[in-house]
């Protein structure tokens, strides 16, 4: 029987080693993989809404990851420096792969990781099935500030795209501090994924200095962060709130209440931006999306 090809999928396995790719390119249900991990040592897994399972492959050995790695960079190591600090390196398309290994550190500082052990290939997807589930809450007016909720892997990402492009094609200009280049993934300019009409986009700059040039030199109604995740984060948050600008964010916490007990977070409520999040979750392997209340502990659907 022949494979259905996915087309996002087929792209991401493109850094992988040829014989690799032909062997994954045979692998059945492609379009719900969301992540494909190459631990050395251990058979390749793919990671679904249901979970993570190995397949009946060879272990993956350690060239095998370090030329993962080259190829992600293009053999260009050294120019994805910064990015690889942090842990990850984004391809063509809005895919990640995210590196583990010995973390080499300089004055305090991670610099870079070397004597891989593992990668993870992050699938980035577009999912036009959301319109009818956040309709509701985008609404017809003014853009509001909204903050996305979720533990990792769970489609933060995925879900502030496809709130950019709903507000953005109601005619409001949109502005995406795209930091790691996942949210658009600009090829010479273009956005590959659909970020609306209305959308203009910054990449590969700190969350803070996007956010002072953006609201300088674009005027949005409304300015989209992916993943708080710093001090600076929450302080790109406070400027958009001194310009009159609404926010539109996302972070790790696995609800409200999970929010309000890390201290970064409790600092980000404090600024008064939010008054509303979605949360997002999975029961029997299936995402679900409900709204909760910020200024009280009751949740609404």
């Amino acid at each position: 029987m022949e494979v259905k090809q996915d087309k996002a999928y087929q792209q991401a396995a493109g850094c992988l080693p040829p014989l690799r790719a032909a062997q994954l390119a045979a692998l059945e249900g492609q379009e719900e993989v969301e992540e494909l991990r190459f631990r050395a040592g251990r058979p390749p897994a793919v990671k679904t809404a249901r979970g993570e399972r190995e397949l009946e492959l060879a272990a993956v050995t350690a060239q095998e990851l370090r030329e993962i790695l080259s190829r992600a960079a293009r053999y260009s190591v050294h120019s994805y420096t910064e990015s690889l600090k942090n842990g990850f390196v984004t391809l063509t398309g809005g895919h990640r792969l995210g590196v583990c290994g010995t973390a080499a550190e300089e004055n305090g500082k991670i610099v870079g990781i070397r004597g891989l052990s593992s990668v993870n290939l992050r699938i980035a997807r577009q999912a036009r099935g959301l319109d009818a589930v956040i309709a509701p809450w985008v609404g017809e007016g003014t853009p509001q500030s909204m903050l996305l909720l979720s533990p990792p892997g769970f489609g933060k990402t995925t879900l502030l795209r496809e709130w950019v492009r709903a507000v953005s094609d109601k005619g409001h200009t949109v502005a995406v501090a795209d930091e790691r280049g996942e949210v658009a993934a600009l090829a010479d300019g273009v956005p590959q994924f659909a970020v609306g009409r209305c959308t203009d986009v910054l990449e590969n700059c700190s969350k803070k200095r996007a956010a002072l040039m953006l609201l300088k030199t674009m005027s949005p109604a409304l300015l989209a962060f992916d993943e708080i995740t710093a001090p600076e984060d929450v302080e790109a948050v406070s400027l958009c709130a001194h310009c009159g600008t609404a926010v539109l964010a996302t972070a790790h916490a696995a609800g409200t209440d999970d929010l309000r007990r890390r201290p970064l977070y409790r600092s980000l409520l404090e600024l008064g931006v939010f008054r509303r999040a979605v949360v997002i979750g999975r029961r029997d392997g299936k995402r679900e999306y409900r709204m909760e209340r910020l200024e009280e502990r009751t949740c609404s659907s």
